[in-house]
């Protein structure tokens, strides 16, 4: 079952609230779901909530590239059968088969990610045995044993309730001797938008639910891995600070890297005011400058 309680930084009050706010749910039964929570960040990611995830290259782009290139940095894709799980539009898919891949295959639980990433793909002239997609669901995925030579999931376990199955099914389709790269939320990833997102949101409507994002520390990431029978563990945690333009700016990137997936809880009539609204206290507030904490990880199948 999902960890009940945030896992990562935030103010004592905010911590506060959100731990009641977990007993309810366990108590209450809607903690216990995974397979919701995984439709409502499918239902994110599609683009139901906002139009915020159709900006999601523009303005994510630098996120997402500089921390696949740590990532990518001393793995030799050459020649290698490789599964990026949780492609979203393509961005670390595309950095390795410029590094030589022999063949990618992308994988995402959201279709309007996938269509995103297999545009880009056609764009560039890439042809179908070079790179193959796949809708599909981390803990489920439907790769025999063994399949690839590498397997990256770059920035997606944060939000994957059940992190230790998802992480033994990533080992499962990696052949033995094969390479398993993954960048991971950290405890202080993101902690002002988040903070500045609690203290500003329509509290009727979440009050009930856990707040169901779980980042982790290099100490329980190295566990994952090692209970997935991964050997030769390496694990290294970096952060740094991007600063915004204004906090609108951030909350455009916060928005769009997120598809404000949370809204499922909003009536429908009320999701366009509530953004404005948080938007506006992020730009009133200046918050304008994001904490960037990432673990990653690297691991090879015995």
């Amino acid at each position: 079952m999902p960890t009940l309680f945030y896992t990562g930084k935030m103010a004592f009050p905010l911590r506060l609230m959100t731990t009641m706010s977990g007993i309810i749910a366990w108590i209450t039964g809607n903690a216990r779901d995974s397979s919701a929570m995984k439709e409502k960040m499918k239902d994110g990611y599609n683009g139901k909530f906002s139009d915020y995830i159709h900006q999601y290259d523009e303005l994510s782009t630098f996120h997402y590239e500089k921390i696949a290139n740590i990532l990518l940095q001393e793995i030799d894709c050459k020649g290698k059968r490789v599964v990026d799980v949780g492609c979203g539009t393509g961005i670390l898919s595309f950095m390795v088969l410029e590094k030589a891949a022999k063949k990618i295959s992308c994988v995402d639980i959201s279709p309007l990610m996938l269509e995103k990433c297999k545009k880009k793909s056609i764009d560039n002239g890439y042809p179908d045995d070079v790179i193959s997609f796949y809708e599909g669901d981390i803990e489920k995925l439907s790769f025999r044993d063994s399949s690839f030579d590498i397997v990256f999931c770059n920035m997606v376990l944060g939000m994957v309730p059940n992190q230790q199955e998802a992480i033994s099914e990533l080992a499962r389709i990696l052949r033995p001797g094969g390479t398993l790269a993954l960048s991971i939320h950290g405890p202080d990833h993101l902690v002002e938008p988040i903070e500045a997102l609690v203290k500003s949101m329509n509290k009727r409507y979440y009050f009930t639910h856990r707040f169901e994002y779980w980042p982790r520390d290099e100490k329980k990431v190295r566990m994952f891995l090692i209970k997935a029978n991964l050997d030769k563990i390496q694990t290294k945690r970096l952060t740094w600070i991007d600063e915004f333009e204004n906090g609108g700016k951030l909350f455009d990137f916060f928005a769009s890297t997120s598809g404000l997936w949370w809204y499922h809880r909003l009536p429908p009539e009320l999701r366009s005011n509530e953004t404005e609204k948080v938007r506006t206290y992020f730009q009133k507030n200046n918050i304008s400058k994001n904490t960037c904490d990432v673990i990653f990880s690297w691991g090879t199948k015995k």
